[in-house]
């Protein structure tokens, strides 16, 4: 469902919810654009508000260009006035990129939009994949789109007494001058980017706001202890290059074949070198960028030049002035035709994944880790060792069965003599304890000889994961009384006191590193000792609290829940068992506080849409409609409308439907509503500002796993595309 759509049915939900719990008023929608009169002066923003607000861009763009060029041919007998040069410009643009052809690569469904950080045109496209003319003709309309915008920005009086070929010689500069934008984007910057996670998000930040009328699409990675850098960025195709150029003497003419290739050429080694002089101006520390310009299909991945620029290098380039990108490209290292200076397929010489710039080091598991962590990053990272932020409670046992199944074969004596040996010489007691587990088994035939099932049971093979999972199956299956049985024997092999607070030391679950970190960071008491509790006992209590309530067995489903939020304290899942309990005895007062502790910790968009829709039932049942209703809203933001659907349902249900009605709340009128309510607004400013640093510390102590977990989180709040290309260029877990 596209954003429009989305939109859309929000409105509609939005006003069935209004009818539903009675408010009043409305205001009528706003239209979503007017036609431009044909007699007033072209306006690039207003064509840039309709475009974003049409259902049909592409239908929208076709009007455009066919209205212009039919007034451009009637101005030739003088019924009506020229278009001026930059409408002309943009107009034969897309008529050259094939805007009015219905062939096989016509435009795809797409919609238009101006992302904050360039105010550039990008045309976000709804299929998953293109024929590659559509993508070709999809950059020629999104160049032209952008070549308008840029020239209007260039030309005296934003181009409106310019003329044709003004606009046309303006768009040929331009993209000549491209690395002019390198030195003057790094000092934009409030100062220099030194660690790992200020230099990416410097190099994010610039190929996000380059003001170019291509597309940039560059990958990247770092390693600032090493000095190094590396980008791929995806060429331009010499087809989606202008149809006409500028030539002085001759004014506007055909582009040859040959002349597309040589610009597209030039333009491609300029980006090359606009990136990697960029991220050398902006990171003092970095002194090598590595470039390849690149072509990737569905099925291949061709390489056209790889380059390694050295600060050294670039120090006598005047990147403002003149300079030839082609000699400048091989002296970096590139292998470019001396005569015909063409661009074609050569070996690419590095990898985003080597060594160099992704070291493996990285990803060593916290909970593995003997590392301490400087104070700056502990006190971002709410601990002193990097071990503090362990979150896989089995991730010990994990890298004991990659060690193991190397030794294992289809000998009992054999595959028992390697478990001894694993319990001797490990230094956890859960895998030693394990490996003699599966000795055991191993002995009494409940185990068979095979290494994958050896290093699955040394892993998960407990009688508590096992409980758990079966308690978990007949749940599903709707057997309530054998879940609530299995799920009570998973828990009682756990033993009677297993897993309890006790003084300092607390037991709990986590889902992943930005949980563990938010853990430390906004719950964790001073001096707490936080270890890792089984997620199957977490499990076995969600499930017992499930079954026991299925049966009408309050009290019992009710302590299960309590205790399952208590070993995961930010499981949404926990806290909405817990509500869920809570409300069906009666407790309204106790479920709202429990779904408002959710939503002060809540770290991404579904948990928080959940108990926004769970506390606007809550809020409805306690007489609170204003406040129903801003929970209702709140749940809509961020997510896809469909998500809501079934707990409208549930509402629709609580009561009566009071007279219809429309009225929607503005989102600062709902903000007020559930302030006034004591409901937090979520994500609070505390959780988006604990992961800002957590995610920022992380990076710069290296300490990936953390890293990517709690950048990822960030990114599904904030949505911010510079913080998404810096998650972007956290690499991933290497094969070991």
């Amino acid at each position: 469902m596209s954003e429009t759509d989305d939109s859309r049915e929000h409105g509609r939900l939005g006003r069935l919810f209004a009818a539903l719990v009675g408010t009043e008023g409305e205001v009528a929608e706003k239209p979503l654009g007017q036609t431009d009169d044909a007699h007033r002066p072209f306006d690039l923003d207003d064509l840039a508000r309709s475009l974003a607000a049409a259902s049909d861009p592409a239908g929208a763009l076709r009007s455009f260009a066919a209205g212009v060029r039919e007034r451009s041919e009637l101005a030739g007998s003088g019924a009506t006035e020229a278009p001026g040069g930059l409408e002309l410009y943009l107009a034969e643009r897309l008529l050259e990129a094939g805007v009015l052809e219905s062939d096989g690569a016509a435009l795809p469904s797409m919609r238009v939009v101006r992302p904050r950080t360039s105010d550039l045109f990008y045309l976000r496209v709804d299929d998953d994949e293109l024929p590659w003319l559509s993508k070709v003709r999809l950059l020629r309309v999104e160049a032209a789109l952008n070549g308008a915008l840029i020239a209007s920005r260039v030309l005296p009086d934003g181009g409106a007494g310019s003329t044709l070929e003004e606009v046309v010689r303006c768009e040929q500069r331009a993209c000549r001058s491209i690395v002019a934008q390198a030195p003057r984007a790094a000092a934009r910057r409030e100062g220099p980017a030194l660690g790992e996670w200020d230099v990416r998000e410097a190099i994010s930040f610039g190929i996000e706001t380059f003001q170019l009328p291509y597309r940039l699409t560059a990958r990247f990675r770092a390693n600032v202890r090493a000095g190094v850098a590396a980008f791929e960025v995806d060429l331009v195709p010499p087809r989606a290059w202008a149809s006409t150029v500028f030539v002085d003497g001759l004014g506007i003419v055909g582009a040859t074949p040959e002349m597309r290739w040589r610009a597209a050429t030039d333009y491609n080694l300029r980006m090359g070198v606009l990136l990697a002089a960029y991220a050398l101006a902006a990171a003092p520390r970095l002194s090598a960028v590595w470039v390849a310009g690149v072509v990737d299909t569905a099925s291949s991945h061709a390489c056209y030049y790889s380059a390694c620029l050295t600060r050294r290098l670039l120090e006598d380039v005047d990147l403002e002035g003149s300079f030839d990108p082609v000699e400048l490209m091989r002296a970096a290292g590139a292998t470019i035709d001396e005569h015909s200076r063409e661009l074609g397929a050569v070996r690419q010489d590095f990898s985003l994944d080597d060594e160099l710039f992704c070291p493996a080091w990285r990803f060593e598991p916290v909970e593995l880790s003997g590392r301490s962590l400087l104070p700056q990053a502990a006190e971002a990272l709410g601990c002193q060792e990097a071990r503090g932020l362990s979150a896989d409670e089995a991730r010990a046992r994990r890298a004991a069965a990659d060690e193991l199944v190397r030794e294992l074969g289809d000998s009992t004596e054999g595959n028992v003599r390697a478990l001894l040996s694993l319990a001797r010489r490990s230094g956890e007691g859960d895998v030693r304890d394990a490996a003699l587990r599966c000795v055991r088994s191993l002995i009494d035939g409940s185990l068979a000889d095979d290494p994958l099932e050896i290093v699955g049971s040394l892993v998960l093979g407990d009688e508590l994961t096992r409980g758990a999972a079966l308690a978990h199956e007949r749940m599903l299956a709707r057997d309530a009384e054998g879940a609530e049985r299995a799920a009570l024997d998973a828990i009682a092999s756990a033993g009677e006191n297993a897993y309890l607070d006790d003084g300092k030391r607390t037991w709990r679950s986590f889902g992943d590193h930005a949980d563990r970190a938010l853990y430390n960071r906004l719950l964790a008491r001073e001096g707490e000792v936080c270890s890792l509790a089984p997620n199957a006992l977490l499990e076995a209590h969600l499930v017992a609290s499930a079954a026991e309530l299925a049966q009408e067995r309050l009290e019992g489903a009710l302590a299960h829940a309590r205790r399952a939020r208590e070993l995961a304290p930010l499981s949404a899942q926990a806290s909405l068992s817990l509500a869920s309990c809570l409300e069906a005895t009666g407790d309204l007062a106790a479920a709202a506080d429990e779904l408002a502790r959710l939503l002060s910790v809540a770290h991404d968009p579904e948990t928080i849409a959940l108990a926004y829709l769970r506390m606007a039932q809550v809020q409805w049942q306690g007489g609170r409609v204003l406040a129903a209703q801003a929970c209702y809203q709140r749940a809509c933001q961020g997510v896809g409308a469909t998500l809501v659907v079934a707990g409208l349902a549930v509402i629709a249900l609580i009561g009566r439907v009071g007279d219809a009605a429309t009225a929607s709340l503005s989102p600062e009128q709902a903000e007020s509503a559930l302030r006034g309510a004591g409901i937090p607004v979520a994500p609070t400013e505390d959780v988006v500002r604990a992961l800002a640093e957590a995610a920022r510390a992380a990076t710069d102590a290296e300490l990936f796993p953390v890293a990517r977990d709690a950048t990822r989180a960030l990114c599904s709040l904030v949505r911010d595309d510079v913080t998404f290309g810096v998650l972007r260029s956290l690499e991933g877990e290497p094969d070991r």
